[in-house]
Formats: structure tokens, C-alpha cells, sequence
């Protein structure tokens, strides 16, 4: 009666607080619950069942009432603190007998799960010999509990392996399938127990003998509600590794393979609807890691589903789009997955615009930027997988191939743009590959600069070990097929168009260095028709890379087109005539003076001795080739009539600049008088020195030629070698 009068009160505490009189029985509730608990183990057999009893009648009693609303009362909370205290004391076959008292009891479920929290390896059998909307009442309030999860799964395992023995009898055979099934529909714990480590449970074996359960079985009364529906229902609300298992048996199974495709067709369609929140999809996000993999690693079949799966997650989460496509395009090794990448592509981009809809364009400008963000975090990532240390190296497993990840990387962005530019390819038409690359055009360029410097790190045990050439042929590779030139989308940036050149230089210079003539060759043309793109619109990318070309040639290659160096090693450098003409005093030395003083040998040894760098012999042929190469790449800035002039005029006012050892008159009209005092014999003869040394000056000089009147502007070196040789001349008709 006390425990009955506490709860009413407890009910309808608002109604019974002006009177403090009723609040006793609260009181002496709050009193009875410790002494009740302290009693020990001699009381516990009467105390257990007399307070189960008590939870009955109370549940029963109050069973119009929600069950939240009175487990939160505070009379019962303490009986069930009493219960679990007390149960705890009691044998195995004396708590067997409460919890069975409670589970008779409908009204009491609630009681159950809070009680068997103390004891779920004991409730959870119990619970599963119930109905099926008995059984999910008790695990829905045991599931609050989450160690329980671990016994309701034991107990789920055993009871589904006990229905497929073949020494088990008939009814039990026909009832656990559907009843397992069933309750899953109806308990989200049951579901995730069941699903938890599906692949452990669902073994090849316990397969087959699964499907001769359920042939044999399947047109019996307790089938009835276990068809594809509920199948897929839970399904949906279950994990990918369920969809992943049934995607391996799907391809030898009939009703799998039905099912696979019924699945497929309801995510699709409830992906229809805005707010809809699907747990399958909702797990694919989470190990979207082992998804991907399997579509590179799975059967035909399974790549197929799989992509389908992506899509929708890469709709409903475009930070997966983005995730998703790096990752094919670093990993992809087949036109398969790249046909797949490219269906992913379309399939998110059109998924619920209708392909004759207006907003088609606006969905696919939205989508370009995930692609662009796509093609850079690959980028990124490949690169930087190329300097991590990997366990294929330590073990000497190299890959045959000897690819960099970066070169796979370029690799399938070449078949990508193969197939936009083909027009073969319906959903690459709006080129989303080649827009993605020439938005990232500074960053493949960086990467070709990188790749191709001599003096990049080279880590060991890393992919940045192996040979770069084939990487840096594969990043201009990409380059060249993409439109840098402004004609099919907007022009990169300036700043773009410098970075671009300025790699395309470095990998000019590193392919004359290939010993394979046809590689060398294709290197070359690669490098020139990147230049004619690049400068053809644009005046200060010819002359950034006419600068770059004549510099790097001239100072810093000039032995790989049989350049004779500056000074012979055994000529230190006060031994120049310019210097030891400077030893004669402060007096101005003009050209035609008697001031100037043409020495013929070194003052105090004599005539000057020639060495193996004076004579006059022919340059290798390969030394020849390479300067027909670089005036090649010379040429293809100047693209063009006007072109060619512009670049012949900078072509000589860059050797000037670059031979004159300080700034020199260039002007067309002949210098006045005051200049001419400044000009000195000796500087004439280092200018002369430098043209005799350098073959790439002379064959420059021999290009501005050819347009007039580009070689006016080279007058000082003209000069200087005229002097210098008229000079000689007057001495040696003198002599």
C-alpha cells in the first residue's frame, strides 16, 4: 500500500503538493529502499520476488500510463534498485525464476530491460523464446544497456545456428528463420546484433545449408511475412558489409542477384526525396574506404553496385565526390575503373535533373569545382605518396613498371582527356576533365618544375627513387592536351602562364640529356609545341621563355651544344687581357688610339699557348643536333609573321645583354662621340671571345638573321667583331 500510495503521489505530484501531509508515503519510500538492500543474502529469496510482484501489479495497474513516464517515477526506481540489488544475491536457478516471473508479465517489459542490465546473458535467451513484439519490447529497454549488445548478439548466433542443425526438429527449423527476420524488422538491436560481424556468422557453409533450410521451408504459414520487401526494408537499415556480402554471392545465386538489383532500385528511388536519411547510404559514408576498394579490386558485378552506391553517397555528401574521385584517379590501373570513374562523374552531376531540364547547366557548374578540387587533391596526394616510405621497397618488391604514383596519376588523366577529346564519350562532352586540369594548370606546372630539377630530393625506399623522366614526359603530356591557349574555356593567369613556361624550359633542357634518340626527340616536340601554345597569345610569356631558353643554354648547358668554356682551367683570371691592359695606367683607352695596347701573349712568358679549347674542329654531331633543337624551341615562341620578327628582335637584344659585360649603345643610329670615348678595345675582344665560345650565340644570331631587321639590334657585338678584326688587320699590314 505504501509503494501504491508513493506512486500516485509521484503521478500527480502537482495535484497533492499544497498538501504536505500526503508526501509521507515519498518519505518512508526514501527510508524503506536502503534497509531493503542492506538485508543480505538470507532475505534476498523473499525481498527479490516480493518487489517483481510489487512491479507487476504497479505495471499493470498503470498501463495506460508511457513507460518513460513511470520508470522516472521515483517509487519505482527504488524498487527496481531493490530488485537488481537483490537478484545479484541469488543463485542461477532462483534469478532463472524471477526473470521468468517478470517476462509473463506484458505489462513489465520495460521492468525487464532495466532489470536484466545486472544479468543480460540470462535475460536475453529468455526474451528471444518470447513473440516477436514481446521479445522486442524487452530488448528495446535492454538495448539502453550497451554491454548488453554483446549477450543479445550470443544469444541471437546461438539461437539461428540451433535452427540450421540437421538433428533439430522440424518446427524449429521452419519458425527461427522468419522469427530472426521478423523481430529484426521490429528491433533496431536485434538488427544491429545480427549484422554485427556478418561475414564471421553468414560462412560459406552456414550458407548453403541456410538455402536448403529455406528451400525446403519457404511455403510454410510462418513464411508468409519474409518476402523481398522485408528483405530489403532491412536491408536499409542495415550495414554495407551486409551489402558487400550479398554482392559476393550475388554472382553465383539467382535470388541474390534479384535482390541486389531490387535493393539498388529502392536507394535510388528513395534518394528521390530531399530529407530522406537512409542507414545503408549513411554506413557507405562512414567505410567508404573499403567500398572504394572493392570497386577497384571486385568482379564485374560488384564494380557496377558498387558505383551505383557511390553516386548516391557522393550526391548526399559532395565532400565524398570530391574524396572519391582522387582516389580513383590516383588508383585507377584499368579503362574499367576509369569508365566507372566517369559514370560516378555523370551519374552524381544529372542524378535528379532530367537531362532536357534548364537547370542541367547550373547543376554541372556546380559540380566543376568539385572536379577541379578533385583533380588538385590528387594531384597533392600523389605527390606526396611518391615520398613515402614504402614496405615494397624495403622488401625489394619494386613494381615492374617503375612508375611513380604521380605518373599513374598522369597517366589516367591522358586516357580521361583521350576520351573527352575524342567526343566518343557522351558525359565527358562538357570536357568536366580537361576544365578540372587547366584550373589546376599552375600546380601540374610546379609539379613538372619539381620533377624535372636536378637537385629534388630522392628519398630511398620511396617511389621518388625510381627514374623521373617518364613522369616528367607523362605532366607535359597532360599539359599538351589540355587547352592553354584561351580558344575553348578563359586563359590561365599570368602568373599561371610564367609558371608553366619556366617548367616547360627545365623540361626542354632535361630531355637533351636522354641518350634514347626517339624519346629525346618526342621530349623535345612535347616541350616545343607547349611553348607555341603558351606564347602564341601572349607577348611576356615568349619573352620570359626566350630569356629562359638563351640563359639556361649560354651559362648553365652550354656544354651540351659544345660551348667552349669562358676561360681554360690553367688561365687564372688576372691573366685576361682585359685585366692586364688595366695594369698600364688610368689612361681612358679608346678603340683607335695609340693608348690601347693589343698584347699578343702574357707580359713576361711570352706568346700565349694554345690549348685543346683554341682549335677550330667541327662540334660533334650531337652537339649539333642539340642546336638545331634549341633553335627549334627558339622558333616555336615565335609563331606567326609578327611573331617572328618580335622574337628575332628580342633574340638579339638578349645577346646583347647577355654577351655585353656591361651596358652597351644598341641603338640603330651610329653612337656619337662622347659614347664612343667610353668603348675600349678590350671590351671588343671579350665580346668577340664570348661569341667564339658560345655556339648557341652564334646560331642565334645567325636566326635573327633571317628577319629583318631583328640583327640591327645585335650592332654592338657586330661591332665589336669588326673592330676587333680591323684591329688585326692594320696590325698585322702594319707589321
Amino acid at each position: 500500500m505504501v509503494f501504491h500510495d508513493a506512486v500516485n503521489v509521484a503521478i500527480n505530484q502537482v495535484d497533492y503538493e499544497p498538501d504536505s501531509s500526503v508526501n509521507g508515503s515519498l518519505e518512508s519510500v526514501s527510508m524503506i529502499g536502503p534497509e531493503l538492500c542492506s538485508l543480505g543474502e538470507a532475505w534476498a529469496p523473499f525481498i527479490a520476488p516480493w518487489c517483481i510482484n510489487l512491479i507487476m501489479d504497479i505495471a499493470t495497474d498503470k498501463a495506460n500510463l508511457p513507460n518513460a513516464t513511470l520508470q522516472t517515477t521515483d517509487p519505482v526506481r527504488v524498487l527496481l534498485d531493490i530488485t537488481t540489488q537483490n537478484l545479484t544475491l541469488l543463485n542461477s536457478e532462483e534469478r532463472a525464476k524471477c526473470i521468468d516471473m517478470m517476462l509473463g508479465c506484458r505489462a513489465c517489459s520495460w521492468a525487464v530491460g532495466w532489470v536484466g542490465r545486472a544479468e543480460p546473458a540470462l535475460v536475453a535467451p529468455r526474451a528471444l523464446a518470447l513473440g516477436a513484439d514481446a521479445a522486442r519490447a524487452v530488448l528495446a529497454h535492454l538495448a539502453n544497456h550497451p554491454p548488453a549488445l554483446l549477450h543479445v548478439r550470443a544469444a541471437l548466433v546461438e539461437l539461428f545456428q540451433e535452427g540450421l542443425k540437421e538433428n533439430s526438429q522440424a518446427e524449429k527449423k521452419r519458425d527461427v528463420i522468419p522469427y530472426l527476420l521478423n523481430l529484426a524488422l521490429k528491433s533496431d538491436i536485434v538488427l544491429k546484433a545480427l549484422t554485427q560481424d556478418i561475414e564471421q556468422t553468414l560462412t560459406d557453409d552456414v550458407m548453403e545449408r541456410l538455402s536448403v533450410v529455406c528451400a525446403a521451408q519457404r511455403n510454410s504459414g510462418a513464411w508468409e511475412g519474409v518476402g523481398p520487401t522485408s528483405l530489403v526494408a532491412l536491408l536499409l537499415r542495415s550495414d554495407i558489409r551486409c551489402l558487400l556480402l550479398l554482392l559476393k554471392h550475388a554472382q553465383r545465386n539467382l535470388f541474390s542477384r534479384q535482390l541486389l538489383e531490387y535493393l539498388l532500385q529502392k536507394l535510388e528511388f528513395e534518394c528521390l526525396f530531399p530529407d530522406s536519411n537512409i542507414p545503408l547510404l549513411t554506413s557507405a559514408a562512414e567505410e567508404i574506404d573499403i567500398v572504394r576498394e572493392k570497386l577497384l579490386t571486385g568482379n564485374q558485378l560488384e564494380q557496377y553496385s558498387i558505383a551505383r552506391i557511390l553516386i548516391l553517397v557522393c550526391y548526399n555528401l559532395p565532400s565524398e565526390f570530391v574524396t572519391t574521385m582522387s582516389y580513383l584517379l590516383q588508383y585507377s590501373r584499368s579503362d574499367t575503373t576509369l569508365a566507372l570513374l566517369v559514370r560516378i562523374l555523370s551519374g552524381t552531376i544529372t542524378m535528379h535533373t532530367p537531362s532536357d531540364s534548364s537547370e542541367v547547366s547550373a547543376d554541372t557548374e556546380r559540380y566543376q569545382s568539385l572536379v577541379n578540387t578533385g583533380v588538385e587533391y590528387a594531384l597533392r596526394q600523389s605527390m606526396t605518396s611518391d615520398t613515402q616510405i614504402k614496405r615494397c621497397f624495403i622488401e625489394g618488391n619494386v613494381p615492374e613498371d617503375k612508375k611513380t604514383y604521380l605518373h599513374h596519376f598522369c597517366l589516367n588523366l591522358i586516357k580521361l582527356l583521350r576520351w573527352e577529346n575524342g567526343g566518343r564519350v557522351t558525359h565527358l562532352r562538357t570536357r568536366p576533365i580537361g576544365r578540372a586540369v587547366e584550373a589546376n594548370v599552375q600546380r601540374v606546372g610546379a609539379a613538372l618544375r619539381h620533377y624535372a630539377s636536378l637537385l629534388r630530393p630522392r628519398p630511398p625506399y620511396t617511389a621518388a627513387s625510381l627514374p623521373e623522366m617518364p613522369t616528367c614526359h607523362a605532366l607535359a603530356e597532360v599539359l599538351d592536351r589540355v587547352d592553354i591557349t584561351g580558344t575553348k574555356a578563359p586563359p590561365p593567369s599570368v602568373e599561371a602562364i610564367l609558371k608553366v613556361v619556366q617548367a616547360t624550359v627545365r623540361y626542354f633542357f632535361r630531355c637533351l640529356h636522354i641518350e634514347d634518340l626517339m624519346e629525346k626527340t618526342l621530349g623535345v616536340q612535347t616541350a616545343c609545341r607547349l611553348l607555341r601554345k603558351l606564347c602564341v597569345h601572349s607577348k611576356l610569356a615568349r619573352a620570359v621563355a626566350l630569356r629562359e631558353l638563351l640563359e639556361t643554354a649560354m651559362f648553365r648547358e652550354e656544354r651540351a651544344f659544345g660551348s667552349k668554356p669562358h676561360a681554360p682551367a690553367h688561365w687564372r683570371h688576372d691573366q685576361l687581357l682585359m685585366h692586364l691592359n688595366q695594369k698600364h695606367g688610368p689612361i681612358t683607352q679608346l678603340t683607335q688610339s695609340h693608348t690601347s695596347v693589343f698584347h699578343a701573349g702574357i707580359i713576361g712568358k711570352g706568346v700565349r699557348k694554345s690549348s685543346d679549347h683554341d682549335d677550330n674542329g667541327q662540334l660533334p654531331p650531337i652537339l649539333t643536333t642539340n642546336n638545331e633543337l634549341l633553335m627549334g624551341a627558339l622558333m616555336s615562341c615565335m609563331d606567326g609573321n609578327s611573331g617572328i620578327v618580335e622574337g628575332a628582335t628580342s633574340i638579339s637584344l638578349l645577346l646583347v645583354e647577355l654577351v655585353s659585360p656591361d651596358v652597351m649603345y644598341n641603338g640603330l643610329p651610329w653612337p656619337d662621340e662622347d659614347f664612343t670615348k667610353q668603348v675600349s678595345i678590350e671590351r671588343e675582344l671579350y665580346m668577340r671571345g664570348a661569341l667564339e665560345r658560345c655556339a648557341v650565340a652564334r646560331a642565334a644570331l645567325r636566326r635573327a638573321a633571317r628577319a629583318r631587321p631583328a640583327l640591327c639590334l645585335a650592332s654592338a657585338l657586330l661591332r665589336a667583331n669588326a673592330a676587333t678584326l680591323l684591329h688585326r688587320l692594320r696590325a698585322h699590314l702594319g707589321g
